[in-house]
């Protein structure tokens, strides 16, 4: 079903309707059954979240704070991404990144960028030095000498990171040392 038939729906024998876009939110207000509702719907969603109330002040009030919400929410995405587009730049040519996977137990991949443009960056899987602290888990460094399988190009993401495949996520390596697991 789509928003619009939603809509329609819910505001059916409705009165009073006015329809807003606040960010990425649409609300629509209305009277029905002598009582004052807002729908919000958030992005792309076709389901609403439900206010009423049994004042159109009541009303008014509570969308404020929900305008406000909204609002604070968008600021830190913004922000949030902001944030990452300076990450994102920081990836050029020599820098390191890693990718940390598993279920049930921690994988630790290495990668150094060899290419950069635009937003597409040449790759190359690199070895790692483990420290073992038991058996079957500890730490690693990358070891940039051991070079591993032929570069490849993908593209960095709004979120200064890197998709290696369905499961991998590369992103920056800050230096530290990793913990790494193996339970089999």
């Amino acid at each position: 079903m789509t928003r619009e038939t939603k809509i329609s729906e819910i505001t059916k024998e409705a009165e009073n309707i006015s329809t807003e876009t606040y960010f990425d939110t649409q609300i629509v207000k209305f009277k029905k059954n002598d009582m004052f509702y807002y729908i919000a719907f958030k992005g792309r969603s076709t389901r609403p979240s439900y206010y009423y109330f049994l004042s159109e002040p009541n009303r008014e009030e509570s969308l404020n704070i929900t305008k406000a919400r909204i609002k604070s929410n968008h600021e830190k995405k913004v922000k949030y991404l902001e944030n990452k587009k300076i990450e994102s730049d920081l990836i050029s040519v020599g820098t390191i990144l890693y990718s940390s996977w598993g279920y049930e137990q921690t994988n630790i991949n290495f990668y150094i960028v060899l290419n950069r443009k635009n937003t597409v960056v040449t790759i190359q899987e690199i070895g790692k030095h483990k420290e073992f602290e038991g058996r079957d888990y500890g730490t690693c460094t990358p070891n940039i000498n051991n070079k591993i399988g032929e570069p490849f190009q993908k593209r960095i993401t709004k979120h200064a990171s890197i998709k290696i495949n369905e499961v991998e996520d590369a992103s920056k390596y800050d230096g530290s040392k990793i913990h790494w697991s193996s339970w089999y």
